[in-house]
Parts: C-alpha cells; sequence; structure tokens
C-alpha cells in the first residue's frame, strides 16, 4: 500500500495517487507532528499566521447588522489544531482539489477600526479586538496547474476559494463609545449573542482572508516538493 518517503522523513508515509483515505491520514499526520513546521516539506510555522488586514462593510437598510470596520496587524492562532476529514482532487493530472477540515477554536487578534450600527443602535470604536470562532467548519477548493521546474511537475496555485462556518462566534471589542465599559460589554455581549446575523453579513470578507492566510501555509509546500514525489507509485 504504502512505502517510505525518504530517509530524511521516515515518519511520513506516500499514498497511491488518487487514494484520498491515504492522503487524508497523511496530511493528518503531516498537521499533527510538525504544527511549527518542517523545512523539508516546505512547511512554515502555522500555529500563528500573521495578516495585514481585513475589510468588511455591510450597510445593507434590510439588515440588522451595518457594520464597517478595518482589523489590521491580524494574528491567527488555532490553525494547527485543525484536522482534516476529507480530500479529492489528488490525481496524476491534478486540476482541481476540494479539502474539508474543522478547527476546534480559531482565535484572531487584532487592532480595529470600527462604526456603523447594530439592531439600529449606532456603534463606533478604535482599538484591540479578539475575535473566537468556535468549532468551525473549513471547505478549501482550489484550482491548479503543473508547472515544470528543472525536469519535475510542481503544483501552482491558480484560485482558492476558502468558506469558514463557525458554531459560534464570541466578540471581545475594546474601547467601544470611547471607552464606555459597559456599552462596550453589552455591545459585545450583542455581537456575541447574534453572531450567526454578523457571520451572515461579513463572513464573505473574512473568507478571503482565510484564503489569503492558507495560501501562505500551501505555496512554499508546493514551491519545496515536486508533485511527482507526492506518490508511492
Amino acid at each position: 500500500m504504502c512505502k517510505q518517503v525518504s530517509r530524511s522523513t521516515p515518519e511520513i508515509q506516500k499514498c497511491k495517487a488518487g487514494d484520498h483515505t491515504c492522503i487524508t491520514e497523511r496530511i493528518n499526520e503531516i498537521i499533527r507532528l510538525y504544527p511549527k513546521g518542517n523545512p523539508i516539506f516546505g512547511l512554515d510555522d502555522f500555529s500563528l499566521i500573521k495578516l495585514k488586514k481585513i475589510t468588511a462593510s455591510r450597510k445593507s437598510s434590510n439588515s440588522a447588522v451595518q457594520l464597517n470596520f478595518i482589523l489590521s496587524d491580524l494574528e491567527l492562532r488555532g490553525i494547527e489544531k485543525l484536522t482534516m476529514f476529507s480530500s479529492k482532487g489528488f490525481v496524476k493530472d491534478i486540476k482541481n482539489i476540494e479539502l474539508d477540515f474543522n478547527i476546534p477554536l480559531l482565535r484572531i487578534n487584532s487592532l480595529y477600526e470600527l462604526d456603523g450600527k447594530l439592531l439600529l443602535l449606532p456603534i463606533k470604536g478604535k482599538g484591540n479586538v479578539e475575535i473566537i470562532l468556535q468549532d468551525a467548519h473549513l471547505a478549501v477548493t482550489a484550482n491548479v496547474e503543473l508547472e515544470k521546474r528543472q525536469g519535475k511537475n510542481y503544483i501552482k496555485f491558480k484560485k482558492l476559494v476558502a468558506m469558514v462556518q463557525p458554531k459560534g462566534t464570541i466578540f471581545k471589542f475594546q474601547n467601544l463609545f470611547d471607552g464606555n465599559k459597559e456599552l462596550t460589554d453589552a455591545t459585545n455581549k450583542v455581537l456575541t449573542d447574534s453572531w450567526q446575523d454578523v457571520w451572515n453579513e461579513l463572513g464573505k470578507d473574512f473568507n478571503q482572508a482565510f484564503a489569503d492566510a492558507l495560501l501562505l501555509i500551501l505555496t512554499p509546500i508546493a514551491d519545496a516538493i515536486s508533485y511527482d514525489d507526492y506518490f508511492a507509485d
């Protein structure tokens, strides 16, 4: 069924092309063994992912959530705890990949600027924020092509789409309403209690950020190992 990749990576075994059960197991094994990265695979430390900015804006008059905010200097923690449920598309003539993950707890810490309305109430602030996504399902689809380099094929990502759907979200904005603690705490509670409405309105902008984060993880791997060397056959 499987054989060793090389003497430099004795823990990880190769799978046959198209054996997605084996491939899913191997990917989960790599996630479990190397949360801090492994240069052999081109895998960077993914226990902390940094992004520059997310801009989200929804001001539909029909929505209870009418927010415009900017998150900057983002730090994402918890991705190293993800588990892959399924994988598709890892065949010899690879073109499209489909991946499904679960992330138990994803913490986003950043600076923020926020204004708008929540349940018709004005809301405004600037400072630090922590957003916690609970038990999130992450679905990834990627369109790829093989690029020949020095006689071998390497994966090149043409397009990657990420869809994240949490089962709960906690918002912890600081310094809303010029630092009024009572109003800040009350607003965080309303946001958290209404998380599904907030996510339905703003999730698209977050999904693009997650796609950017995944490309930061996956592109060095695709550059480090030729696709010809992925499989046992």
